[in-house]
């Protein structure tokens, strides 16, 4: 007996037979049942546009079911779609995961469409910078992105949450890590849609996708040649690794293709279904306020009830039983991820969205060795999303969505929202939103431009900025900095370099990948003419001026701040000599202006590729020096302590030697602890990953804070039960030892709980 559906009405139709035979199967006394059939279109408009009714009919008809329109079976409940997918021996991806021959002829060969070595290879060279701990390097950039882009729509009033929220990082800072030349940039999202389009069925969808597809194909060919790719990037990484003889070289382009899909469609798809469902659950989204630490929970939440990605295809390599049905060998049998994500016997209620579920149940991601490559980043790009919601947004407002028309994902293709503003950040958010977007100076802020950059090194440029309201800028002296407001929520300190002018001030920014994203969103983002807000000079490491002689110790783009204080002792008559340390001469910064110096007699520079005759000898420098000389180091952490501990060697008193420290190198993880904000009535787990700040931060405390890694001293908190395990640069050996403060953005704790007067 064979069930036949017809949209919504069943009929039972006595001994139809079946369109596969058992050819070669073993002979049984108990004949196996076939697999009921379902008679619908599963890429037709109607179908896409609302599928859970005929999801939750195939999952009643069993396990298995025949899609008669298609030929193909598919796999329906939890159970049998996750073993499926972790048996790769039995349903291989060799063959292709489209719904249809003609695509599998086109598509096979990628990572989701291989087996074996092959897929081995692939997965390997594209995975690596999507891991959970390479993914840390791009955490800091993604907040301040994240925190940025909610205030601008709370801002801008109504909004498209598809257009202007979910669309946002993927086109932004994944589109970067890509890597690719504009030319391929501003074609992903077509590329995306239409290979998703292919990956369904032959219908008008799937055949006007092929075109495009081959497109996608031919771009990726031609970029063989790495100089067309953004050095550092992942696309440049993967023909680094051919050179390395770690990836065959047909392979990269293969493997570039599979950076170009799943980084966008899926990614933007579970964020807009993320915002649907926490506009139209109002009592989960006041909980995911009250409880932060869900904000996982909520992605992989609205991740199961969208499950961005439909059904992909495996084949059968041998004849398989489920359930009394059998599936031939080479049989196409679909995977309904969605179907399965929804299966009544895992979870209670499956249609209702309640982020306090199991958040690893799911199979949205997929299972086993062909799972998505990319969820980790997709994850962290939703939860940066939710981070900087929690403490900005009381409420969410959406409209009706339209679904987008996709053979293979299903998401929104619009969805009107609104965000309603936390009283304490509406006038905030007002304000920066002032002048078309323009950044506004607060009491405290200058209003800058920025009237040229330049390139003045491998990985470094060089900004001049000047007044952009007419009101001249403050004086300074060397050894300054200011702080620099590169995104809305992202500040970073640089220090005023060159030789004093008035009126301009100009500092040097070296991109460094392994940074919170500071130099980064700098270099991506900050052009000629771009509108900056910028700090007040501030000087904690002046020069002293009564000093018989100045040494000036440069390591890499430690030198900025002594290059102000060589012009300033040169034009003053001082006694210094300045030695500069780099890796080589394309990483030293201004190497053409130093060599035309009118002190250039005063500089030594030294490079790690040279002689060894012309390295730093620190101790010999000293050993010359007048009595009375007083030195000031900046640089790298592993270059001042090597400096700071040989003057102390050679007799410097501690008032001789003047540090400036720049960040990114401090270890904020450790244990994880309790920290009480007393004055808030709130406490909240600090994760072994994450910082006070950060813990804080999910839970609604907003502390002001600028450099976040440990130099500027901006977010000392009063300590008052616990003792903090210091980790800054700011305070003093007897300031941390009275242990009554705290930097909040780099510090932990040694005692288990931490009392904070916030």
């Amino acid at each position: 007996m064979t069930v036949i559906i017809l949209s919504t009405k069943i009929e039972i139709v006595e001994n139809l037979p079946h369109p596969f035979t058992l050819a070669g199967a073993a002979q049984t006394e108990t004949p196996m049942k076939m697999a009921p059939s379902y008679d619908v279109d599963f890429y037709s408009d109607e179908f896409i546009q609302n599928p859970w009714p005929h999801y939750a009919t195939m999952r009643e008809l069993g396990p298995v079911v025949w899609l008669p329109q298609h030929d193909n079976f598919a796999l329906t409940r939890h159970n049998e779609v996750g073993k499926a997918l972790r048996d790769h021996d039995t349903f291989i991806s060799g063959k292709g995961v489209a719904a249809d021959p003609k695509a599998n002829e086109l598509t096979r060969g990628n990572s989701a469409g291989s087996d074996g070595e092959r897929h081995s290879a692939i997965r390997a060279a594209t995975s690596a910078p999507l891991l959970p701990g390479a993914l840390t390097k791009i955490r800091g950039l993604l907040d301040a992105t994240a925190e940025g882009l909610i205030e601008r729509l709370i801002a801008s009033g109504q909004f498209d949450a598809v257009k202007d929220l979910s669309t946002f990082l993927p086109l932004t800072i994944v589109r970067d890590l890509v890597g690719l030349p504009d030319s391929g940039r501003e074609n992903m999202l077509r590329w995306a849609a239409a290979t998703f389009d292919l990956l369904g069925a032959q219908n008008a969808r799937g055949k006007a996708a092929v075109d495009v597809f081959l497109e996608q194909r031919k771009f990726a060919q031609s970029q063989s040649n790495p100089e067309n790719l953004k050095p550092g990037s992942w696309t440049r990484r993967l023909f680094d690794l051919v050179e390395q003889g770690l990836l065959a070289a047909d392979l990269a382009p293969v493997a570039m293709r599979d950076y170009l899909n799943p980084s966008l469609d899926t990614t933007i798809s579970a964020t807009g279904q993320l915002i649907y469902q926490l506009g139209t659950n109002p009592d989960q989204w006041a909980l995911l306020r009250d409880k932060p630490e869900l904000a996982r929970n909520a992605v992989n939440e609205a991740v199961r009830m969208g499950s961005p990605v439909r059904s992909f295809v495996r084949h059968t390599s041998r004849a398989v039983q489920i359930d009394d049905v059998t599936i031939p060998e080479n049989a196409r049998v679909m995977m309904l991820y969605a179907s399965a994500n929804r299966d009544e016997r895992v979870y209670p209620n499956p249609d209702k969205f309640d982020i306090t579920r199991n958040p690893r149940q799911h199979l949205g991601f997929g299972s086993g060795i062909h799972m998505c490559v990319g969820m980790h980043l997709a994850q962290m790009e939703m939860i940066a999303l939710i981070e900087a919601m929690i403490p900005r947004v009381k409420a969410i407002e959406v409209g009706k969505p339209t679904i987008a028309l996709n053979n293979t994902i299903y998401g929104l293709a619009s969805l009107d929202a609104r965000f309603i503003p936390v009283p304490d950040f509406a006038s905030l958010v007002k304000s920066k939103a002032a002048s078309n977007d323009v950044a506004v100076a607060e009491p405290n802020t200058l209003a800058g431009i920025v009237a040229t950059r330049d390139e003045i090194a491998d990985g470094i440029i060089s900004l001049l900025i000047e007044p952009r309201d007419g009101v001249q800028f403050p004086g300074w002296t060397p050894g300054a900095h200011v702080d620099l407001h590169v995104t809305d929520g992202l500040t970073r300190q640089y220090s005023l370099t060159g030789r004093a002018e008035k009126g301009r001030y100009q500092i040097a920014v070296q991109r460094d990948p392994n940074s919170k994203g500071g130099s980064e969103a700098v270099h991506r983002w900050i052009k000629s003419g771009t509108p900056v807000l910028i700090s007040k000079p501030r000087n904690h490491f002046p020069l002293a001026e009564s000093a018989a002689h100045h040494v000036l110790l440069s390591g890499g783009i430690g030198l900025t701040p002594h290059y102000a204080m060589a012009w300033h002792l040169h034009e003053r008559g001082g006694s210094f000599e300045w030695h500069v340390s780099v890796r080589s001469r394309a990483k030293l910064a201004w190497a053409n202006e130093l060599e035309a110096a009118p002190f250039r007699d005063k500089i030594k520079l030294h490079f790690d590729d040279g002689p060894s005759a012309q390295m730093l000898n620190v101790a010999a420098v000293l050993a010359t020096a007048p009595a009375e000389t007083h030195i000031y180091i900046c640089g790298p952490r592993g270059y001042m302590e090597h400096v700071q501990m040989a003057a102390s060697a050679a007799g410097l008193a501690a008032g001789q030697i003047h540090q400036e420290h720049f960040g990114a190198e401090i270890d904020v993880n450790g244990d994880p602890f309790t920290v009480v904000a007393k004055r808030s009535g709130k406490s909240v787990e600090v994760a072994a990953d994450e910082t006070i700040l950060q813990a804080l931060g999910r839970a609604g405390v907003k502390i002001e804070t600028s450099c976040r890694n440990g130099v500027c001293g901006s977010c000392l908190t009063r300590v008052l039960e616990g003792r903090p395990d210091h980790r800054d640069m700011v305070q003093t050996a007897a300031e941390k030892a009275n242990n009554d403060r705290i930097a909040v953005c780099c510090s932990r704790s040694q005692t288990a709980a931490l009392v904070l007067d916030v």
